[in-house]
Protein backbone atom coordinates (compact mmCIF):
# COMPACT_ATOMS: atom_id res chain seq x y z
CA UNK A 1 0.00 0.00 0.00
CA UNK A 2 1.47 3.64 0.31
CA UNK A 3 0.34 6.50 2.20
CA UNK A 4 -2.13 8.03 -0.62
CA UNK A 5 -3.86 4.94 -0.72
CA UNK A 6 -5.01 5.22 2.74
CA UNK A 7 -4.85 9.39 3.41
CA UNK A 8 -5.67 10.23 -0.23
CA UNK A 9 -3.53 13.14 -1.62
CA UNK A 10 -4.04 15.63 1.68
CA UNK A 11 -1.55 16.88 3.27
CA UNK A 12 -0.31 14.79 5.85
CA UNK A 13 -0.09 12.00 3.30
CA UNK A 14 2.36 14.44 1.24
CA UNK A 15 4.22 15.26 4.49
CA UNK A 16 4.83 11.54 5.40
CA UNK A 17 6.11 10.69 1.65
CA UNK A 18 8.61 13.35 1.62
CA UNK A 19 9.58 12.57 5.39
CA UNK A 20 10.12 8.52 4.30
CA UNK A 21 11.57 9.88 0.88
CA UNK A 22 14.34 11.57 2.33
CA UNK A 23 14.54 9.21 5.63
CA UNK A 24 13.23 11.28 8.65
CA UNK A 25 10.51 9.77 9.91
CA UNK A 26 9.80 10.95 12.98
CA UNK A 27 10.54 8.14 15.99
CA UNK A 28 7.59 9.60 17.99
CA UNK A 29 4.08 10.18 16.17
CA UNK A 30 0.59 10.87 17.31
CA UNK A 31 -2.51 10.40 14.53
CA UNK A 32 -5.44 12.57 15.49
CA UNK A 33 -8.68 11.97 14.21
CA UNK A 34 -12.36 11.45 15.10
CA UNK A 35 -12.04 8.17 12.63
CA UNK A 36 -10.34 5.59 14.65
CA UNK A 37 -10.10 3.38 11.53
CA UNK A 38 -8.70 5.74 9.63
CA UNK A 39 -5.76 6.94 12.44
CA UNK A 40 -4.54 3.53 13.04
CA UNK A 41 -4.41 2.60 9.19
CA UNK A 42 -2.57 5.32 9.09
CA UNK A 43 -0.78 4.30 12.32
CA UNK A 44 0.17 0.60 10.39
CA UNK A 45 0.88 2.26 7.13
CA UNK A 46 3.80 4.46 9.39
CA UNK A 47 4.90 1.11 11.05
CA UNK A 48 5.62 -0.46 7.69
CA UNK A 49 7.74 2.40 6.52
CA UNK A 50 9.82 2.57 9.57
CA UNK A 51 10.27 -1.44 8.75
CA UNK A 52 10.38 -1.83 4.86
CA UNK A 53 14.10 -2.65 2.99
CA UNK A 54 13.15 -1.18 -0.28
CA UNK A 55 15.56 0.59 -1.12
CA UNK A 56 13.05 3.43 -2.75
CA UNK A 57 9.74 4.03 -1.97
CA UNK A 58 8.75 2.92 1.70
CA UNK A 59 6.96 1.51 2.20
CA UNK A 60 6.80 -0.65 -0.75
CA UNK A 61 3.93 -3.11 0.26
CA UNK A 62 5.53 -6.20 -1.22
CA UNK A 63 8.94 -6.54 0.69
CA UNK A 64 8.39 -9.47 3.78
CA UNK A 65 8.68 -7.01 6.33
CA UNK A 66 5.33 -4.70 4.70
CA UNK A 67 3.94 -8.10 3.86
CA UNK A 68 3.67 -8.81 7.84
CA UNK A 69 3.11 -5.93 8.85
CA UNK A 70 0.02 -6.30 6.60
CA UNK A 71 -0.96 -9.17 7.83
CA UNK A 72 -1.09 -8.07 11.62
CA UNK A 73 2.03 -11.25 12.08
CA UNK A 74 4.94 -8.95 12.32
CA UNK A 75 7.18 -10.02 15.45
CA UNK A 76 8.97 -6.21 15.64
CA UNK A 77 5.39 -4.71 15.80
CA UNK A 78 3.49 -4.39 18.94
CA UNK A 79 0.00 -2.63 19.55
CA UNK A 80 -1.17 -1.88 22.99
CA UNK A 81 -4.72 -1.88 23.96
CA UNK A 82 -6.90 -0.99 26.50
CA UNK A 83 -7.95 -5.20 27.28
CA UNK A 84 -10.95 -5.32 29.40
CA UNK A 85 -10.78 -1.82 30.93
CA UNK A 86 -11.11 1.85 29.91
CA UNK A 87 -7.50 2.90 29.83
CA UNK A 88 -3.80 1.19 29.21
CA UNK A 89 -2.25 1.36 32.44
CA UNK A 90 1.38 2.56 33.75
CA UNK A 91 1.51 -1.60 33.88
CA UNK A 92 1.22 -1.77 30.75
CA UNK A 93 3.80 0.87 29.81
CA UNK A 94 6.59 -0.47 31.98
CA UNK A 95 6.52 -3.64 30.13
CA UNK A 96 6.72 -2.32 26.70
CA UNK A 97 9.36 0.20 27.66
CA UNK A 98 11.15 -3.26 29.38
CA UNK A 99 10.76 -4.76 26.14
CA UNK A 100 12.07 -2.11 23.81
CA UNK A 101 15.39 -2.74 24.69
CA UNK A 102 15.18 -6.83 23.81
CA UNK A 103 17.30 -6.91 20.35
CA UNK A 104 14.34 -7.15 17.41
CA UNK A 105 13.51 -10.59 15.87
CA UNK A 106 13.74 -10.00 12.44
CA UNK A 107 13.66 -5.99 11.56
CA UNK A 108 15.67 -3.80 11.84
CA UNK A 109 14.24 -1.91 14.66
CA UNK A 110 10.84 -2.26 16.70
CA UNK A 111 7.49 -0.45 16.21
CA UNK A 112 5.00 0.27 18.96
CA UNK A 113 1.53 1.11 18.13
CA UNK A 114 -0.50 2.75 21.31
CA UNK A 115 -4.04 2.74 19.69
CA UNK A 116 -6.05 3.16 23.03
CA UNK A 117 -6.39 6.21 25.79
CA UNK A 118 -3.58 6.05 28.04
CA UNK A 119 -3.87 6.74 31.62
CA UNK A 120 -1.91 10.18 32.97
CA UNK A 121 0.59 8.06 35.08
CA UNK A 122 0.77 5.55 31.80
CA UNK A 123 1.88 8.48 29.79
CA UNK A 124 4.00 10.15 32.53
CA UNK A 125 5.59 6.80 32.27
CA UNK A 126 6.09 7.16 28.59
CA UNK A 127 8.47 10.27 28.75
CA UNK A 128 11.62 9.64 28.91
CA UNK A 129 11.24 6.57 26.40
CA UNK A 130 10.20 9.18 24.06
CA UNK A 131 12.84 11.67 25.06
CA UNK A 132 15.61 8.79 24.97
CA UNK A 133 14.30 5.64 22.36
CA UNK A 134 16.81 2.94 21.63
CA UNK A 135 17.79 4.13 18.06
CA UNK A 136 15.58 1.05 16.51
CA UNK A 137 12.56 2.26 18.03
CA UNK A 138 9.75 3.89 17.18
CA UNK A 139 6.03 4.78 18.75
CA UNK A 140 3.39 5.47 16.98
CA UNK A 141 -0.04 6.81 19.07
CA UNK A 142 -3.88 7.10 17.70
CA UNK A 143 -6.07 9.95 19.53
CA UNK A 144 -9.14 10.97 19.10
CA UNK A 145 -8.50 13.89 20.04
CA UNK A 146 -5.03 15.24 21.09
CA UNK A 147 -6.09 16.71 24.27
CA UNK A 148 -6.48 13.41 25.35
CA UNK A 149 -2.19 13.65 25.61
CA UNK A 150 -0.51 15.54 27.98
CA UNK A 151 1.36 18.48 26.60
CA UNK A 152 4.42 16.85 27.94
CA UNK A 153 3.64 13.78 25.27
CA UNK A 154 2.72 16.02 22.92
CA UNK A 155 5.62 18.13 22.38
CA UNK A 156 7.69 14.86 22.11
CA UNK A 157 5.96 13.42 19.23
CA UNK A 158 5.46 14.56 15.41
CA UNK A 159 1.75 15.41 15.51
CA UNK A 160 -0.72 14.37 12.26
CA UNK A 161 -3.86 15.68 12.36
CA UNK A 162 -6.02 13.39 10.49
CA UNK A 163 -9.31 14.77 8.04
CA UNK A 164 -12.17 11.77 8.67
CA UNK A 165 -13.29 12.26 4.93
CA UNK A 166 -9.43 12.11 3.62
CA UNK A 167 -9.63 8.45 2.41
CA UNK A 168 -12.75 9.39 -0.16
CA UNK A 169 -11.39 12.69 -1.29
CA UNK A 170 -11.14 11.18 -4.37
CA UNK A 171 -14.76 9.23 -4.81
CA UNK A 172 -16.00 12.10 -7.07
CA UNK A 173 -13.41 11.44 -9.42
CA UNK A 174 -12.89 7.74 -8.75
CA UNK A 175 -16.87 7.41 -10.31
CA UNK A 176 -15.82 9.62 -13.06
CA UNK A 177 -12.92 6.97 -13.97
CA UNK A 178 -15.51 4.24 -13.80
CA UNK A 179 -18.10 5.95 -15.83
CA UNK A 180 -15.04 6.45 -18.52
CA UNK A 181 -14.21 2.60 -18.49
CA UNK A 182 -17.70 1.53 -18.60
CA UNK A 183 -18.60 3.49 -21.75
CA UNK A 184 -15.46 2.67 -23.15
CA UNK A 185 -16.27 -1.32 -22.86
CA UNK A 186 -19.03 -1.46 -25.38
CA UNK A 187 -16.77 0.06 -27.99
CA UNK A 188 -14.89 -1.81 -30.88
CA UNK A 189 -11.37 0.15 -30.57
CA UNK A 190 -9.17 -0.76 -27.01
CA UNK A 191 -7.66 2.84 -27.38
CA UNK A 192 -10.22 4.64 -24.95
CA UNK A 193 -10.32 1.46 -22.84
CA UNK A 194 -6.35 1.54 -22.27
CA UNK A 195 -6.56 5.46 -21.73
CA UNK A 196 -9.41 5.07 -18.98
CA UNK A 197 -8.15 2.59 -17.54
CA UNK A 198 -5.15 4.10 -16.83
CA UNK A 199 -6.21 6.69 -14.23
CA UNK A 200 -6.03 3.22 -12.18
CA UNK A 201 -2.17 3.86 -11.42
CA UNK A 202 -3.14 7.34 -9.20
CA UNK A 203 -3.57 5.40 -5.97
CA UNK A 204 -4.64 2.35 -4.32
CA UNK A 205 -7.59 3.90 -2.75
CA UNK A 206 -8.57 5.72 -5.71
CA UNK A 207 -8.28 1.93 -7.83
CA UNK A 208 -10.40 0.33 -4.96
CA UNK A 209 -13.35 2.80 -5.52
CA UNK A 210 -13.38 2.80 -9.29
CA UNK A 211 -13.23 -0.87 -9.25
CA UNK A 212 -15.88 -1.61 -6.65
CA UNK A 213 -18.20 1.20 -8.77
CA UNK A 214 -17.15 -0.93 -11.76
CA UNK A 215 -18.57 -4.27 -10.25
CA UNK A 216 -22.06 -2.51 -9.22
CA UNK A 217 -22.10 -1.07 -13.51
CA UNK A 218 -21.79 -4.61 -14.01
CA UNK A 219 -24.57 -5.58 -11.67
CA UNK A 220 -26.74 -3.06 -13.04
CA UNK A 221 -25.75 -3.83 -16.64
CA UNK A 222 -26.87 -7.62 -16.11
CA UNK A 223 -30.00 -6.40 -14.28
CA UNK A 224 -31.00 -4.41 -17.18
CA UNK A 225 -30.57 -7.28 -19.50
CA UNK A 226 -32.53 -9.48 -17.34
CA UNK A 227 -35.31 -7.52 -16.96
CA UNK A 228 -35.26 -5.14 -20.26
CA UNK A 229 -36.20 -1.54 -17.97
CA UNK A 230 -35.46 1.25 -19.10
CA UNK A 231 -34.44 4.71 -17.05
CA UNK A 232 -30.78 2.97 -16.07
CA UNK A 233 -27.69 5.52 -16.87
CA UNK A 234 -26.53 5.66 -20.96
CA UNK A 235 -23.32 3.95 -19.43
CA UNK A 236 -25.12 1.29 -18.09
CA UNK A 237 -27.48 0.66 -21.18
CA UNK A 238 -24.73 0.20 -23.57
CA UNK A 239 -23.33 -2.51 -21.73
CA UNK A 240 -26.45 -4.34 -21.74
CA UNK A 241 -27.41 -3.40 -25.35
CA UNK A 242 -24.03 -4.50 -26.47
CA UNK A 243 -23.16 -7.28 -24.77
CA UNK A 244 -24.21 -10.76 -24.06
CA UNK A 245 -25.03 -11.71 -20.44
CA UNK A 246 -22.27 -14.19 -19.91
CA UNK A 247 -19.96 -11.33 -21.06
CA UNK A 248 -21.16 -9.03 -18.33
CA UNK A 249 -21.26 -11.99 -15.65
CA UNK A 250 -17.40 -12.39 -16.53
CA UNK A 251 -17.01 -8.88 -16.34
CA UNK A 252 -18.37 -8.69 -12.82
CA UNK A 253 -15.97 -11.20 -12.31
CA UNK A 254 -12.92 -9.74 -13.88
CA UNK A 255 -13.76 -6.83 -11.38
CA UNK A 256 -13.63 -8.97 -8.21
CA UNK A 257 -10.72 -10.73 -9.53
CA UNK A 258 -9.03 -6.90 -9.48
CA UNK A 259 -9.76 -6.06 -6.56
CA UNK A 260 -8.74 -9.24 -5.03
CA UNK A 261 -4.85 -8.36 -6.76
CA UNK A 262 -5.08 -5.21 -5.92
CA UNK A 263 -5.65 -6.27 -1.67
CA UNK A 264 -2.30 -8.45 -2.41
CA UNK A 265 -0.39 -5.60 -3.76
CA UNK A 266 -0.11 -6.11 -7.02
CA UNK A 267 2.10 -3.56 -9.27
CA UNK A 268 -0.86 -0.93 -10.02
CA UNK A 269 0.68 -0.79 -13.98
CA UNK A 270 0.20 -4.35 -14.21
CA UNK A 271 -3.10 -4.18 -12.84
CA UNK A 272 -4.04 -1.83 -15.29
CA UNK A 273 -2.76 -4.00 -18.07
CA UNK A 274 -4.34 -6.78 -16.61
CA UNK A 275 -8.28 -5.42 -16.53
CA UNK A 276 -7.61 -4.29 -19.89
CA UNK A 277 -6.68 -7.75 -21.33
CA UNK A 278 -9.25 -9.32 -19.57
CA UNK A 279 -11.78 -7.17 -20.12
CA UNK A 280 -11.51 -7.45 -23.81
CA UNK A 281 -11.00 -11.29 -23.33
CA UNK A 282 -14.94 -11.17 -21.79
CA UNK A 283 -16.12 -9.45 -24.39
CA UNK A 284 -15.67 -12.23 -26.66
Amino acid sequence: MSFESVLGRSEVSRQLVSLSESRRLPHAAAFESEDTALAQAAAKELAAAHLCTNDGERPCGVCRNCRKIYDNIHPDVTVLRAVGKQSIGVGEIREMIADCYIMPNEAAGKVYMIFDKMTPEAQNALLKILEEPPGSVSFIITAEQSSQLLKTVISRTTVFKLSPSAAQADSGEALEAAIEIARAIPQNIELPLIGAASSLTKSREFARQVLEYLAEFFTLALEQKYLGESGYEDYITGMARVLRRDSIVKLYDVANTALDMLSHNCNMAVLSTWLCANIRESKH
